[in-house]
C-alpha cells in the first residue's frame, strides 16, 4: 500500500478543512463581504470533492476482529470539555435578554408551557412584540431540563454537540493490531486539534451569536444521524432523522438520496424499518400533541421565516445611511450578490434566492444518486455518504435566505466529521486500502 499517498490525500482534506474553519472563525469577513462568500464557498466545495474522490477510490474491506484503537477518541476528550468550559465563560458573560434576541424566549416559554401542561405552540410575548413559536419540538423540549433543574439553557447545546461529538469519534475507532507510530500521533493530535478548532474560532469570533443561538443542538442530533447510516442500524437511523426533521427541515431535500443509499446500502427490511421508526417518531412528538390542534402550525414557522428574511435584508436603523443589510455583509452566503441584483424588489430577490437554493438542493440529491449507481461496483459507501451530504449542505447554506454565522455550525461539523473519517481511514488496515 502506497502510504505516501495515503497521507497527501488526508492533507488535501486538512487544508480545505482547515481555510473553513477559518473563514467562519478569525477570518470572517475578511477578504470583504462579496470575495469572502466566494472563498467560503469554495473550501466547502473542496471537502466535498475530496470526499467524494475517495468514494470513488477507495474500496471498502469486511469488518476486522481486531480490538479498536481509540487514540484519538482519548486525545479528544480533554479538548472538548477545554472547549465546553470556554464556551461557559463566553455566554456566562452575555446574560439572555430578551431585548436582544427572540431565541431562548421561544425555547423557555413552551417549555414552561408544556410543565405546566398548556399549548406549547403559543404568541410568545416579547418586550416589544409577540411573535409566533417557529422552532420545532425537539428544538425547545430539551430545554425542560433546564427549567427543572435551574442551570443555564445555554450549556444544552454544547454538551449535547461535545458529547455527539465523542460518541462518533468512538464508534468509528481504527481496527490496528500494530503498535501507534509516533506519525500517528501527530495525525491524531492535529485531528483532534482540528475538530475543536472549528467550534473555537467560531465562539472567539461570534461571541454574541454563540450566546444566542442553539445550533449546536440540532447539529448534534445530525452527528448521531451520520453515524447510524453509517452503522446501519435500522432504529437509529429512523430515530436520528426524526430527531433531524422535528429541530431543523435542512435534510428534506436530500431525503430521495438517503432512501436510495439505504435500500441499495442495507437492504429494503432496513429501509421500511427505519422510514416506519421515523414517521411514528414524527407523530409522536409533533403531528399528534400539536399539529392535530393547529393544522397550519408548519406554515406558520415557514411564514415567520419569510418574514424574518426580509427584514434582515434592508438596512437596520443602527446602521450608517447606505449601509449593506448587517447579516448579508457578514461574509457568508450568497444572499449579498442576490440582493445586489434585486434592489428594486427584496421581495422578489428573497423568492428567487429561495428557489435556486430549493433547486440546486434538490438537484445535489439526484446527482448523488447517478454517481452512487454508476460508481456501485468500487464505490466506497462511507465516503459518497460523507461527501454527498457535505455537498448537499454546501449549496442548501450557501443559498440560505439569511447567512446568520451560526447557521454554519453544521455543515461545518459534517466537515469535522470528514476529517475524523479520513484520519481513520488512513490508519486502518483492514477495513479500506486505495483501489487504485
Amino acid at each position: 500500500m502506497d502510504r505516501t499517498r495515503e497521507y497527501r490525500w488526508f492533507y488535501i482534506m486538512v487544508a480545505f478543512s482547515t481555510f473553513e474553519f477559518l473563514m467562519l472563525g478569525f477570518l470572517q469577513g475578511y477578504f470583504g463581504i462579496y470575495f469572502s462568500p466566494l472563498l467560503f464557498f469554495v473550501a466547502s466545495m473542496g471537502v466535498s470533492v475530496v470526499a467524494l474522490y475517495a468514494s470513488a477510490n477507495m474500496t471498502e474491506k469486511g469488518k476486522s476482529e481486531q480490538p479498536k484503537q481509540k487514540i484519538l477518541f482519548y486525545t479528544l476528550v480533554p479538548l472538548v470539555i477545554m472547549l465546553v468550559w470556554f464556551a461557559f465563560s463566553v455566554f456566562s458573560k452575555l446574560p439572555i435578554d430578551n431585548n436582544k434576541s427572540d431565541v431562548f424566549a421561544q425555547v423557555l416559554s413552551p417549555s414552561q408551557w408544556l410543565l405546566s401542561g398548556e399549548y406549547p405552540y403559543q404568541q410568545v410575548v416579547l418586550p416589544t412584540y409577540t411573535m409566533h413559536n417557529t422552532y420545532l419540538p425537539m428544538q425547545w423540549i430539551p430545554f425542560v431540563l433546564s427549567l427543572v433543574f435551574g442551570f443555564d439553557p445555554r450549556w444544552i447545546p454544547i454538551v449535547f454537540w461535545g458529547a455527539a461529538l465523542l460518541l462518533f469519534v468512538w464508534f468509528s475507532s481504527t481496527s490496528s493490531p500494530s503498535r501507534i507510530s509516533v506519525h500517528e500521533l501527530i495525525l491524531s493530535s492535529v485531528t483532534a486539534i482540528l475538530a475543536v478548532y472549528s467550534m473555537y474560532g467560531f465562539i472567539v469570533k461570534n461571541s454574541f451569536d454563540f450566546s444566542v443561538t442553539l445550533e449546536m443542538l440540532p447539529t448534534a442530533y445530525y452527528i448521531l444521524f451520520v453515524l447510524a447510516l453509517l452503522r446501519g442500524s435500522w432504529w437509529g437511523i429512523g430515530l436520528t432523522l426524526g430527531l433531524c426533521l422535528m429541530s431543523r427541515f435542512s435534510i428534506i431535500l436530500l431525503i430521495p438520496f438517503l432512501v436510495w443509499y439505504v435500500w441499495k446500502r442495507y437492504g429494503w427490511n432496513t429501509l421500511w424499518k427505519a422510514t416506519v421508526t421515523g414517521i411514528a417518531f414524527i407523530l409522536v412528538v409533533f403531528v399528534l400533541p400539536f399539529m392535530t390542534k393547529d393544522p397550519d402550525l408548519v406554515s406558520k414557522i415557514f411564514s415567520n421565516y419569510d418574514n424574518g428574511a426580509a427584514g434582515e435584508w434592508s438596512t437596520h436603523s443602527w446602521q450608517e445611511s447606505g449601509a449593506e443589510p448587517y447579516q448579508l455583509a457578514r461574509g457568508l452566503g450568497a444572499a449579498i450578490f442576490v440582493k445586489r441584483m434585486y434592489e428594486y424588489d427584496i421581495r422578489d430577490g428573497i423568492h428567487h434566492l429561495k428557489q435556486a437554493g430549493f433547486a440546486l438542493s434538490f438537484l445535489t440529491g439526484i446527482f448523488l444518486i447517478y454517481l452512487y449507481q454508476r460508481n456501485r461496483i468500487f464505490v466506497n459507501h462511507d465516503w459518497v455518504l460523507l461527501g454527498g451530504i457535505k455537498l448537499y449542505f454546501t449549496f442548501f447554506y450557501t443559498f440560505v435566505l439569511i447567512p446568520y454565522p451560526y447557521l454554519y455550525i453544521l455543515p461545518l461539523t459534517i466537515t469535522v466529521m470528514i476529517v475524523v473519517k479520513a484520519y481513520n481511514d488512513i490508519f486502518d488496515d483492514n477495513k479500506v486500502k486505495l483501489s487504485r
